[in-house]
């Protein structure tokens, strides 16, 4: 496998975890081309910290998967990270979401907050808005969690 054909931000992997099919197909989709799914770790931590019990099982499958790549934090991202996350609503997942896939272009990112997104990558970004039943709960339980 080589290059990146997906990149999930946490509430992709939280709908993934409540068995959206729509993210699991796009997951699978990657496998079958050859190509890697980006997680950034930052990501995984977000979905992990707003996880029921039953998903968090399911975050482990997937983090364990062979073409899941999970993408650390390096030190010389943080002053990158913290800039960004500034101009996203102190969103610092979907920041490293952003550093990572700016890495890799044009790689598509599955995620409801495409407005965010747009404050750091250009308009032009592949975004595939994930809009399953479940998602506005997901995304209002994290919201919520953040205070705003």
């Amino acid at each position: 496998m080589t290059g990146y054909g997906l990149a999930l931000d946490a509430t992709a992997l939280l709908a993934y975890s409540s068995s959206e099919r729509d993210v699991g197909h796009r997951i699978a989709e990657a496998a079958d081309y050859g190509v890697h799914v980006l997680v950034p770790a930052l990501c995984l931590v977000r979905a992990h910290q707003e996880a029921t019990p039953g998903q968090w099982e399911m975050l482990e499958v997937l983090a364990a998967l062979p073409h899941i790549r999970v993408t650390p934090v390096e030190p010389n991202m943080c002053s990158f990270l913290g800039g960004w996350s500034r101009r996203m609503a102190g969103h610092t997942d979907l920041a490293q979401l952003a550093m990572d896939a700016a890495t890799h272009p044009l790689v598509p990112i599955m995620t409801d907050r495409r407005e965010l997104l747009g404050e750091v990558l250009p308009k032009e970004w592949p975004i595939i808005d994930l809009r399953p039943a479940g998602v506005d709960k997901i995304t209002s339980r994290i919201r919520s969690h953040r205070g705003g």
